[in-house]
């Protein structure tokens, strides 16, 4: 018997203390599970779990705690997005290209890179 290969669910997590940006980005993307982590260290432990395939960190989060989930999120090969009001004013299109670019990276085995949204 084979041993089963784990898929995890696609999922959306938002790290920090941002309601708003919480409830935009699941306006944005009803269909897919939403994560919402507070503290750097939480979301770090959960993403190796829920393997999210973007991670959208909000304006909370200082720099040094930024590159703590940013180099987690490339061990996992999911997108990271910075919160900022360019990427609020194309939250959806935003998304939507970071799901694809996930998607596409994990298929190909590649690491995503931080994708600066200007």
């Amino acid at each position: 018997m084979a041993t089963p290969i784990f898929q995890p669910v696609p999922c959306l997590m938002v790290v920090g203390s941002d309601d708003g940006l919480a409830n935009e980005a699941a306006r944005a993307l009803p269909g897919i599970t939403h994560l919402r982590v507070a503290h750097v260290a939480a979301a770090v432990e959960r993403m190796l779990v829920t393997r999210p395939l973007v991670v959208i960190v909000d304006e909370s989060v200082a720099g040094a705690d930024f590159e703590r989930v940013a180099e987690c999120a490339r061990d996992i090969r999911a997108e990271i997005l910075r919160a900022s009001i360019p990427l609020r004013a194309n939250l959806e299109a935003s998304l939507h290209s970071a799901l694809v670019g996930a998607e596409r990276a994990r298929a190909e085995g590649l690491s995503a890179r931080p994708r600066p949204v200007e």
